[in-house]
């Protein structure tokens, strides 16, 4: 099934590097075809095997590191993307679903086929009629200079929902729900409910957070002042204009796949982001 499996690491600690070369031995025995991220392929001195994120074409992806090395992964990966076996090497890794010590057994599974794929939505974002990359989590706006307020008027499709004058706002999936929305005071999606989530930051007006159906496009017009900064999964950047001023989101016609072994959804939330009776795995 898996004839070909691309790798991408962080190289900011020495167990990471390790367990990714471990890995590797792993596949070759296996014989099965690798392509690596081309820093991790300098690192381990294999220059044959390197490719990058942008034009891999691999039948999974293997990560080693947090939710930032997961979504950096997505961000670039060519569409439909593969699934994604994610070994947590950071400090929550909630998108993550192996421990290192359990990631040659769990790469064992995955080749057998003994896995679940959790598919989950990406959203689409347009600055005036330019797309922007997919976001796994989250698109985030801001205002250029810090702690100054952005006025914004919030559209769902043709319908005026409302201004909101605050430090900025985040449109969250239902992934993202678990993410810098939460932080900013949104609530977590429960994975059965297909929507999104509209989070301002710091609201100097009474305006709560709003989940929306996943059919809905939702138009967030800068009132004041024109220039902002969209941030899409922490990694993508890129700023508004005065002309162009006008951001809209909704549900992508793309996915991302996750291989999940137990699909646990609450045992996660717990063990990582809640530490109610739960266990880090």
């Amino acid at each position: 099934m898996f004839k070909t499996v691309g790798i991408v690491s962080r190289l900011d600690r020495k167990q990471a590097f390790q367990l990714a070369i471990n890995i590797v031995n792993a596949l070759q025995t296996r014989r099965i075809q690798i392509q690596l991220e081309p820093s991790l392929a300098k690192h381990m001195k294999k220059p044959a095997l390197a490719t990058p994120i942008e034009k891999m074409k691999a039948d999974m992806i293997i990560t080693i590191g947090g939710d930032g090395t997961i979504l950096r992964t997505c961000l670039k990966l060519p569409k439909p993307e593969p699934p994604i076996l994610a070994i947590n090497m950071g400090v929550r890794g909630f998108l993550a679903e192996v421990a290192p010590k359990n990631a040659l057994a769990a790469l064992n599974r995955t080749l057998k086929g003994n896995y679940k794929l959790d598919r989950t939505t990406r959203l689409s974002s347009y600055l005036g009629k330019k797309r922007l990359p997919d976001a796994l989590n989250e698109v985030s706006i801001t205002s250029l200079a810090p702690a100054k307020l952005l006025k914004m008027r919030i559209w769902k499709d043709s319908e005026l929902i409302g201004d909101c004058q605050s430090d900025g706002a985040v449109v969250a999936s239902q992934t993202g729900s678990t993410g810098y929305s939460l932080s900013a005071g949104g609530p977590v999606i429960d994975p059965d409910v297909k929507g999104f989530v509209f989070t301002p930051i710091a609201p100097l007006t009474v305006f709560h957070p709003i989940v929306f159906s996943a059919n809905s496009t939702i138009h967030v017009e800068l009132r004041r002042p024109k220039k902002a900064i969209i941030v899409v999964d922490g990694h993508f950047q890129t700023e508004t204009t005065p002309e162009l001023s006008r951001i809209t989101i909704a549900k992508s016609e793309h996915e991302s796949s996750f291989i999940r072994f137990t699909g646990d959804f609450y045992h996660r939330l717990k063990g990582r982001l809640l530490f109610c009776e739960g266990r880090r795995p």
